[in-house]
Protein backbone atom coordinates (compact mmCIF):
# COMPACT_ATOMS: atom_id res chain seq x y z
CA UNK A 1 0.00 0.00 0.00
CA UNK A 2 2.29 2.67 -1.02
CA UNK A 3 1.30 6.18 -1.87
CA UNK A 4 3.11 6.89 -5.69
CA UNK A 5 3.21 10.13 -7.71
CA UNK A 6 -0.34 10.73 -9.10
CA UNK A 7 -1.30 9.05 -12.51
CA UNK A 8 -4.42 8.37 -14.47
CA UNK A 9 -5.88 6.82 -17.92
CA UNK A 10 -6.75 9.22 -20.64
CA UNK A 11 -10.14 6.54 -20.85
CA UNK A 12 -11.08 7.08 -16.66
CA UNK A 13 -13.14 10.12 -14.90
CA UNK A 14 -10.77 9.63 -11.98
CA UNK A 15 -7.12 9.66 -10.94
CA UNK A 16 -4.90 7.15 -8.95
CA UNK A 17 -1.87 7.67 -6.37
CA UNK A 18 -1.63 3.92 -4.20
CA UNK A 19 0.16 1.06 -5.83
CA UNK A 20 -1.52 -1.71 -4.60
CA UNK A 21 -5.08 -0.23 -6.53
CA UNK A 22 -6.06 -2.77 -8.45
CA UNK A 23 -7.93 -0.57 -10.88
CA UNK A 24 -4.98 1.93 -11.20
CA UNK A 25 -2.92 -1.09 -12.20
CA UNK A 26 -4.98 -1.97 -14.89
CA UNK A 27 -4.24 0.84 -16.96
CA UNK A 28 -2.96 -0.07 -20.35
CA UNK A 29 0.53 1.76 -21.26
CA UNK A 30 -0.80 4.00 -24.18
CA UNK A 31 -3.34 5.53 -21.89
CA UNK A 32 -1.50 6.28 -18.47
CA UNK A 33 -0.42 9.74 -17.94
CA UNK A 34 1.31 11.38 -15.31
CA UNK A 35 -0.77 14.01 -12.84
CA UNK A 36 -4.14 14.30 -11.94
CA UNK A 37 -5.54 15.05 -15.23
CA UNK A 38 -7.66 17.81 -13.40
CA UNK A 39 -9.84 14.33 -12.37
CA UNK A 40 -10.82 13.20 -8.76
CA UNK A 41 -8.88 10.98 -6.82
CA UNK A 42 -9.90 7.22 -7.32
CA UNK A 43 -12.26 5.77 -4.85
CA UNK A 44 -10.23 2.72 -3.84
CA UNK A 45 -7.30 4.78 -3.85
CA UNK A 46 -9.05 6.75 -1.40
CA UNK A 47 -9.87 3.80 1.10
CA UNK A 48 -6.23 2.40 0.52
Amino acid sequence: MAKVDPFYSVKQDVHHNNSSCTEGNNIEKENLKSGTGGKPLCSRCSKL
